[in-house]
């Protein structure tokens, strides 16, 4: 057997979780608290786009369906009546102008407190973008936070169906109020691996993507499920982890929800059928799931794996007690990296004179040099739901590194923690202060100028994040449960 084969089947294999001979703890009975404290609802809808539409990252055309994508939503009322809808779509992601309409129409659509849209990030969908608006004016920041160049009133068939997902989103949360009944919410968590960490740092600095044994990734699943009171089979399971949905092939032209579609469908398999199971993506900026773009058949193994430990964590898991749902968001601002000094600039404009898109962005940064103004800072929402002394989950936008969620599970006063990233809008990358300090040698996640590929040197911000950063959005985090 070739070696490669051996190593991605041993990984596969490797921290095992006993998924197929697991108890079955949530079958049995359990102490209810009274009176009824939580109400839970769940649906689901398809939103696979139709064959000849791209598939977003990397752009290919869409030949036919591996597996299909869904938006699904889970609604928690406590005994007060407040009510939160957290919204999963297996999407690439969305960004700030989305979300903001999603979650405006959700809340005046179905009378939801709040709203939370997550996107599992799988590399084989779509950006879910913003609709069309006459009164606004098709600018280079929401050309960058909707993915695209191209409006979308030019392209009719992208128009419907992301139009239609705006509805179904509507639908699917409407259906899962309609659904609603007394509930016992429980928490759980269990080991697994599916990813690794991507980077790696060369002898003369410079970072790159790769294996890299001894960083840090996130080795566990956290479950959020609720189970019916009257008959105490689950209603719904929240999972969450990190790793980048990669496992697919860029050269395979199916539509696929990779590793995290597969793990549903374990799930669904295992669970009763009218059980909802959604997936939340975890803090995997720096983790790609392994192997890494080979084949389908090694995503559907390791959804295949990480389904089998949710089913463990939910074996394991803890009811949570109280009676209300407490929301918070914090608005936060991050500040972005210097810009880069005069003399960079002169010499990458000869030096990328035959790169159109770089000497636009190098002549908005001598604008601002010349005016004195600092570059463009962030918009970073912290979002947090508490529920009980058992239970927090952290809901952020862009992509963070897992020491993020490694912070989160250490300095959250709950019994467990989730950590959602790709939430509420943001796109790209919020690299480590470590790696931010790199420079240009930080790598695609958090590089500076003059490394062009690094991701965020050619957003609206005109550079990434300023060191500093992780410590602010450690203070926001830790504000939501003061």
């Amino acid at each position: 057997m070739p070696t490669s084969i051996k190593t991605r089947r041993s990984f596969l294999l490797s921290a095992a979780v006993a998924g197929a001979t697991a108890s079955t703890a949530w079958r049995k009975t359990f102490a209810a608290p009274d009176p009824d404290a939580y109400f839970a609802g769940a649906a689901e809808r398809e939103i696979t786009p139709p064959e000849g539409m791209e598939i977003t990252h990397f752009i290919r055309e869409n030949i036919g369906v591996h597996d299909p994508l869904y938006v699904r939503a889970l609604v928690i009322r406590d005994s007060s009546g407040k009510q939160i809808a957290l919204v999963s779509a297996d999407a690439l992601g969305a960004g700030f102008a989305t979300c903001d309409e999603i979650r405006d129409r959700v809340k005046e659509k179905c009378g939801m407190d709040e709203v939370w849209f997550s996107c599992s990030h799988t590399h084989s969908g779509r950006w879910v973008l913003s609709t069309p608006r006459s009164d606004r004016e098709y600018t280079e920041e929401l050309q960058w936070d909707d993915g695209t160049h191209v409006p979308l009133i030019e392209r009719p068939a992208e128009l419907a169906w992301n139009t239609s997902v705006h509805q179904k989103i509507v639908d699917v949360v409407r259906e899962a109020t309609q659904s609603l009944q007394p509930a016992v919410l429980r928490t759980g968590r269990a080991p697994v691996k599916v990813g690794i960490n991507r980077r790696v740092t060369r002898p003369d600095g410079f970072t790159h993507m790769g294996w890299n044994r001894q960083g840090l990734i996130v080795p566990w699943v956290s479950t959020l499920s609720a189970h019916s009171k009257e008959t105490q089979q689950p209603i719904f399971i929240l999972f969450e982890h990190a790793a980048h949905p990669v496992t697919v092939p860029h050269t395979s032209r199916l539509v696929s929800a990779d590793f995290p579609g597969a793990a549903v469908a374990k799930l669904r398999k295992s669970l009763p059928t009218d059980c909802i199971a959604a997936f939340g993506q975890g803090c995997s900026a720096n983790i790609n799931s392994f192997p890494l773009r080979t084949t389908h058949e090694d995503a559907d193994a390791a959804g295949i794996k990480l389904g089998e430990a949710a089913l463990v964590a939910l074996d394991k898991s803890n009811v949570i007690t109280g009676d209300s749902i407490r929301f918070h968001t914090i608005p936060t601002i991050l500040p972005t990296m210097p810009l880069p000094s005069e003399k960079l600039i002169e010499a990458q404009l000869i030096a990328q004179k035959d790169h159109p898109d770089r000497i636009r962005q190098l002549k908005k940064i001598t604008a601002y040099r010349a005016t004195g103004q600092v570059p463009p800072a962030r918009r970073l929402d912290a979002h947090g739901l508490m529920l009980g002394k058992e239970f927090c989950l952290i809901g952020l936008p862009y992509e963070h590194f897992s020491h993020t969620e490694r912070w989160i599970d250490r300095a959250a006063p709950f019994a467990n923690t989730m950590a959602f990233t790709l939430t509420n809008g943001g796109r790209g990358y919020i690299g480590s202060d470590a790696g931010l300090a790199m420079g240009p040698n930080g790598g695609y996640e958090a590089g500076c100028m003059p490394n062009w590929s690094a991701h965020e040197v050619m957003s609206p911000n005109l550079g990434p994040p300023a060191v500093g950063s992780e410590k602010i959005i450690q203070s926001a985090i830790a504000a939501l449960w003061s």
